[in-house]
């Protein structure tokens, strides 16, 4: 975790937009902390850094396959059951790769589940449903910040300090869409240049990535190949 409070950033982020400190047309804390967390979130997703993870339990719904993911969790990556690992499948396999269930399994009931999947970013299902309430351990990634809101600037940020130009690029973009016309289509550029950038420090921190973010919607990248002589 990180020393720098989003406070700094909302600094050098009113600089960006031409406005005194505290502000006047901006919002301090609904509008400019508030573009940098959603910053911190849009940054996490695309670079997958920083990659942190927490193990906790989690006692499952009863007669239920859908489920709620943990407060304060961005995603589950993996779900321990009592005895073994849940395998993992998506809702397109339940509803057309079917296996050992039907149409409605939906509807199916058993002591333990065997598989999870995800639903969205709150929900996940897992199958059959459990009888009774039981405990698993998921695996989940936090949120870079706590989900309490508004923001008080105090909140750290997770993201080595060569991040901290992207973050603050994107709340000011973030929060020139109050402005509308001329100057919310110019703040496009800096949307523009955070992509360039989230994609370049995705490169830089791993270069053993078979996959790399790409502004072309996430398509496979080469990165760095070597040259054959």
């Amino acid at each position: 975790m990180g020393t720098v409070p989003i406070s700094t950033l909302a600094l050098r982020t009113l600089d960006r937009l031409e406005e005194v400190n505290p502000p006047v047309f901006w919002n301090l804390t609904t509008e400019i902390y508030s573009g940098l967390v959603e910053a911190m979130n849009d940054l996490l997703i695309l670079v997958g850094r920083p990659s942190f993870s927490v193990n906790q339990p989690l006692v499952l719904a009863a007669n239920t396959v859908w489920q709620s993911i943990p407060k304060g969790q961005l995603l589950i990556t993996d779900i321990q059951g009592p005895s073994s690992a849940l395998w993992r499948v998506s809702l397109t396999d339940m509803d057309y790769t079917q296996a050992s269930w039907l149409n409605d399994w939906e509807n199916d009931t058993a002591a333990v589940p065997v598989r999870w999947g995800p639903v969205g970013f709150t929900k996940f299902f897992v199958h059959p449903a459990p009888t009774t309430a039981i405990q698993v351990t998921v695996t989940s990634i936090p949120y870079p910040t706590t989900d309490t809101w508004p923001y008080n600037g105090s909140e750290l940020v997770p993201f080595h300090k060569e991040f901290f130009e992207a973050l603050e690029m994107y709340a000011a973009h973030y929060a020139q869409i109050k402005e509308t016309g001329a100057e919310f289509q110019a703040s496009m550029e800096l949307y523009h240049s955070y992509l360039m950038l989230a994609e370049r420090m995705t490169t830089i921190e791993s270069r053993k990535d078979p996959l790399i973010f790409s502004r072309s919607f996430g398509g496979p990248v080469g990165v760095n190949p070597l040259k054959k002589r």
